[in-house]
């Protein structure tokens, strides 16, 4: 609760970096300490390792009681420009949406969990709205005061028998989010910017692996002696979307 007695809804935003932010971000940011609709309190973690930097900052969040949602943006990520919004659907937790480039394709990080126990991308047209799934992407996420008072040591790492990340930081917050009750929302009406360097010979790559992996059907018409191309539509994500950014 706020002690000064403003009503307003009070969002602590995080910018987790590693001494480099955006120029295009740094508009959004400028522009939301601008706006009377909420009380933002504005910090710049750069701590290292990144699952210290993230619960650092969830750490002070807490002490913090004035504070009603905890938004996190990755320096390379540019949100909408009405971000904070998103606090206007009273979400536990809910992000924008982000995109990643993960086992040769560029996936939206929008995703339900297999049979297997791993995540594959949600296929969506774009236009849904606000939608429920099983994770999304730390890079804008937005979490409640009552989630966080609730999950103890809320970003884990997780490894296999080897010592090989098997789960990271988002995806496990979500998963625990979820066995606790917690329901994980995307707004696909607040698409995100993820801005990285890459290699153009990998971008080629890419496309051109996706035009080769359609599949052909055979046209089973009377007469009918070629092939009919079918897009493929097989998960565009196997296993867990790490995201090393922050």
């Amino acid at each position: 609760m706020n002690p000064s007695g403003d009503r307003r809804k009070g969002i602590y935003v995080a910018v987790l970096n590693q001494g480099n932010i955006r120029t295009e971000l740094t508009y959004i940011l400028l522009e939301m300490v601008r706006q009377q609709k909420y009380r933002i309190f504005l910090t710049y973690p750069a701590d290292k390792p990144i699952e210290s930097n993230r619960n650092k900052v969830v750490k002070d969040f807490l002490k913090r009681t004035e504070y009603d949602y905890l938004l996190m943006i990755d320096s390379d990520i540019v949100p909408p420009i009405n971000v904070i919004d998103l606090a206007d659907y009273q979400k536990d937790v809910i992000g924008g949406l982000c995109f990643a480039y993960r086992q040769g394709g560029i996936i939206p990080l929008i995703l339900k969990k297999n049979k297997k126990g791993s995540f594959d991308a949600m296929k969506v047209g774009g236009d849904e709205g606000l939608i429920e799934c099983d994770a999304i992407g730390s890079g804008v996420m937005m979490i409640s005061r009552k989630a966080l008072e609730d999950i103890k040591y809320p970003f884990k790492n997780y490894y296999d028998v080897d010592g090989i990340r098997n789960m990271g930081l988002d995806l496990s917050f979500c998963d625990r989010a979820k066995k606790k009750g917690y329901k994980i929302y995307c707004h696909l009406n607040f698409v995100c910017s993820h801005l990285v360097t890459m290699d153009l010979k990998i971008v080629y790559r890419t496309l051109m692996s996706n035009q080769n992996e359609e599949l052909s059907e055979p046209d089973n018409r009377k007469g009918a002696d070629r092939k009919r191309i079918i897009p493929g539509a097989k998960p565009l994500l196997r296993g867990s979307p790490q995201r090393e950014t922050h």
